[in-house]
């Protein structure tokens, strides 16, 4: 347990009424109606102890929304082309169900020009939710179904570019449906044999182990 300001422990039940109380109103209020007195009101403590723990607004966003932000599970399908449609639908749920609506665009707008709350924003909200699609292009270019030149983390890169965007914007998330045409478009550029991946995605999932 860390020390508050005076060297007194903190409280972590504290912590998490300010938090839970946060994201409650990022809901109801949105970005730029949060207001602290009203956090530390919901949360039963004060604005000085809300302070005291978090010096930075955008922090305190940041932390709330990190609260209520799920890592995705890599999915293993036994199959690229499955494994990557159920990771870019996996993140655009977390982002369109967990996070209040249209909090994550003010709130990098916010910390842009400060570069430390900018970073820590990026490891907080942005580099988990990649996790899942990056297992599974590393377990695809382990199996040869990738090009050997593919760079992973690029890849990555542009299929969670489209996620972010739709849900800056405010647009529908990617849906099923989406998320198949994303993938293709790309793994028909990376892929070492296309046609074959949609072979195997095609065919039972306790019968795709039999083409790796």
């Amino acid at each position: 347990m860390s020390p508050a300001a005076g060297g007194r422990p903190r409280d972590p039940a504290i912590d998490a009424a300010v938090l839970a109380a946060t994201v409650r109103l990022l809901r109801e209020d949105g970005y730029g109606g949060l207001a602290l007195e009203k956090v530390a009101a919901v949360a039963g403590t004060s604005k000085a102890a809300v302070r005291r723990r978090w010096p930075q607004r955008q922090r305190l966003v940041i932390d709330a929304l990190a609260s209520v932000l799920v890592v995705p599970p890599a999915p293993d399908n036994g199959c690229t082309r499955c494994d990557l449609h159920q990771s870019v639908r996996l993140l655009a749920e977390v982002l369109h169900e967990r996070l209040p609506a249209g909090v994550l665009a003010p709130l990098i707008a916010d910390c842009s020009g400060e570069p430390e709350l900018h970073e820590y924003l990026l490891h907080s909200l942005v580099r988990p939710g990649r996790a899942a699609a990056a297992v599974a292009i590393r377990r695809a270019l382990g199996r040869g179904d990738l090009r050997p030149d593919v760079d992973p983390e690029l890849l990555v890169d542009l299929l969670a570019s489209v996620v972010y965007r739709r849900e800056l914007f405010g647009e529908a998330p990617v849906d099923a449906p989406a998320a198949r045409a994303l993938v293709d478009l790309l793994l028909r550029g990376v892929a070492v044999d296309f046609d074959r991946l949609v072979f195997i995605s095609r065919q039972p999932a306790e019968q795709r182990h039999r083409f790796h």
